[in-house]
């Protein structure tokens, strides 16, 4: 008895044990997230901060798997109040942590809507992500991934809340000053 090779199986597995593909965000969502990139690599926090509603949480577990920032140590956990002292002191003159201030660049891979198709007025995202880092001739990397829920306000995105799950969280994380 001949068995088929498994390349052979794959081609004729019933679709339904094939997995979804992932569902690119709208064109509009995609500028958006790449403009908050560009807006935190080019160190204009006040603009950044102005892409954040209200009510806005911006969270970075410290272990992989986390789901409650209530319940869990957090690397960041802030709220509007705290991610305007944060931008506040990034701009301070003489932010020691930040003098001479880091350098970063984002590189993102292409946004992918979770859940069920995104409503008008909200979306949720998740892109994957890896942030180079250079200060005082020391290299950081990190990399993962980001989930940012967006809501419009009068018709333009904004972020709700912002999730930086890091493959490299439960590693000894020094100084981190500018947001992920």
């Amino acid at each position: 008895m001949q068995t088929a090779l498994p390349e052979q199986n794959a081609q004729h597995a019933p679709a339904m044990h094939r997995p979804k593909l992932p569902v690119p965000a709208p064109a509009d969502v995609l500028a958006f997230l790449m403009l908050e990139a560009d807006l935190l690599d080019a160190r204009e926090f006040d603009a950044w901060l102005a892409l954040y509603t209200r009510d806005a949480v911006y969270w970075v577990p410290a272990e992989a798997g986390d789901s409650n920032p209530e319940e869990r140590i957090s690397l960041f956990y802030d709220d509007r109040s705290i991610l305007e002292d944060r931008v506040w002191r990034l701009g301070h003159p003489k932010m020691f942590s930040q003098n001479p201030p880091v350098r970063q660049v984002r590189v993102l891979a292409t946004p992918v809507q979770q859940g069920e198709p995104a409503q008008d007025d909200r979306i949720v995202t998740r892109t994957k992500f890896v942030l180079f880092e250079h200060r005082l001739r020391e290299q950081r990397m990190f990399g993962g991934e980001y989930e940012h829920t967006l809501v419009k306000q009068d018709g333009e995105w904004c972020i709700e809340r912002k999730v930086v799950h890091l493959v490299n969280c439960d590693t000894v994380l020094w100084n981190i000053g500018v947001p992920l």
